[in-house]
């Protein structure tokens, strides 16, 4: 399994929000295939997946979590 948690995309980021997941609850993901864009206080940029296998998302577009909170798994 491999867990999907919140990046820290700068040095001063402490938490970041989900603008809109790019894949479905339960889907076949390739690694790279793009998961998800996160929303930070300066940027938004897309996600990409480290790995293949069926999602299981946790984290709600629109919710802020802190780095390394967990919002998804991939097995």
């Amino acid at each position: 399994m491999q867990e999907i948690r919140i990046p820290q995309a700068s040095m001063e980021m402490t938490e970041g929000s989900i603008e809109t997941w790019h894949v479905e609850n339960g889907a076949a993901v390739k690694e790279g295939e793009t998961l998800y864009s996160l929303e930070t206080d300066k940027v938004v940029m897309d996600v990409e997946s480290p790995a293949a296998g069926i999602i299981k998302i946790i984290g709600e577009p629109g919710t802020s979590y802190a780095v390394g909170d967990l919002i998804a798994t991939i097995e």
